[in-house]
């Protein structure tokens, strides 16, 4: 595997939203993970002069609906998470197989739902689009589930489990044990929060239901695509430690006056960023750059934090190994920088104006993948080179 040099770093972003800058304004990659963050080497197999732009670990988009491969029959598109990776997104969460054609949602079935979860997450192990890391298999959770479910999926490599078609309150007992089958085995609770899905068949759930149930994450909290009302989002944010993950998909409004709240409780730690897409919203390869720039524009709120919560905070959230720029970890990461013509006069600046940022290159596992300038967003005003030598 080729080394990697990169410097003449502007701004590095670690991904660490309690450090989220770092001084160091060069790094060396090697066997596909940072081994220096500050480096006097001068040479490796490809050196690349970063011209002053921001370096961030690659974005995580916490929230997709993965189907076949690189096809969304949603959409009926092909090739969105190779167009995502156009988007900064170098790792994506699935948050449930659930858009295949004919999938008897309404009349779910234990056993269905579990196979789907393992076929998935069996597929994606073995087909990467684009280089793209997909963590599929997320196993829908449905009345009638044995601990065994849970221990397949789990010895599949499944990092999550989720609540979307389930009839709350009508066994107390079953759900408590779905929880803590989970997280004995090493796996992520997730909730459908808020109104109705696209489906029309999954289950509101505000405040009451989600503090009754207590998961790990309180998925697009803002809306997937109707959020549940103030008041009851407010009442988790100060009743809970729990994920709040923001969404593409949700409620833009709701999401400014909640983050708001957010950064005055000293909360913002625990915000993950997704897109809820592919989905009635659509494929928006710029999605996670979007919802970055939402919460970076709002008061209280540095748009370096706001990258840490589409990186670092998100890979913690969901028990990942990559969303940080430290030694040892694997080496994803997009350079990126201020648009001609938009307003500010750095990258970070710009993007805490709520503006788009332009990417130049992205790397996975240090792997070179966008070489000159990214297909879905506008070049940055002086993009990233590779140093001949």
């Amino acid at each position: 595997m080729e080394s990697v040099l990169i410097h003449h770093i502007g701004t590095l972003v670690t991904g660490d939203i309690r450090a989220p800058l770092s001084d160091a304004s060069s790094l060396y990659i090697e066997d596909g993970v940072f081994k220096e963050i500050g480096t006097s080497r001068s040479s490796a197999d490809i050196v690349i002069d970063a011209r002053g732009n921001m370096v961030t670990p690659g974005l995580i988009d916490s929230h997709v609906h993965p189907s076949f491969g690189d096809l969304t029959p949603v959409q009926n598109a092909t090739n969105w998470i190779s167009n995502y990776l156009h988007g900064g997104v170098t790792c994506m969460v699935s948050a449930g197989e659930l858009h295949l054609p004919g999938l008897p949602i309404d009349k779910p079935d234990p056993s269905l739902f579990r196979s789907l979860a393992l076929l998935t997450r069996a597929c994606y192990d073995r087909y990467r689009p684009s280089g793209v890391k997909v963590e599929a298999g997320t196993m829908m959770l449905v009345p009638g589930m044995k601990r065994s479910d849970f221990e397949a999926v789990a010895a599949a490599g499944s990092k999550c489990v989720k609540f979307i078609f389930y009839s709350y309150g009508e066994n107390p007992i079953e759900q408590e044990n779905y929880t803590r089958w989970a997280r004995e085995l090493g796996m992520k609770v997730k909730i459908h929060s808020g109104g109705v899905s696209r489906s029309g068949v999954s289950r509101p759930a505000g405040a009451d239901v989600v503090l009754t149930l207590k998961p790990d994450i309180v998925g697009h909290i803002n809306g997937g695509p109707i959020p549940m009302p103030l008041p009851d989002m407010e009442r988790i944010l100060e009743e809970s430690d729990l994920w709040l993950e923001m969404a593409y998909g949700g409620n833009h409004s709701l999401t400014q006056t909640f983050m708001k709240k957010v950064a005055e409780q000293g909360q913002l730690r625990r915000v993950i960023l997704g897109t809820d897409t592919p989905s009635g919203t659509g494929v928006v390869p710029r999605g996670m750059l979007r919802t970055m720039a939402l919460v970076a524009s709002v008061p209280g709120v540095k748009p370096e934090q706001a990258v840490c919560m589409a990186t670092g905070s998100a890979a913690l959230a969901h028990n990942l190994d990559n969303g940080f720029v430290q030694e040892g970890k694997p080496a994803d990461l997009v350079i990126m920088g201020k648009i001609q013509g938009a307003s500010g006069a750095t990258p970070l600046e710009s993007l805490g104006h709520g503006n788009l940022l332009g990417i130049s290159m992205v790397l996975i596992d240090g792997r070179l993948l966008i070489r000159d300038r990214s297909l879905q967003t506008p070049p940055p005003e002086t993009g990233a080179r590779i140093v001949e030598h």
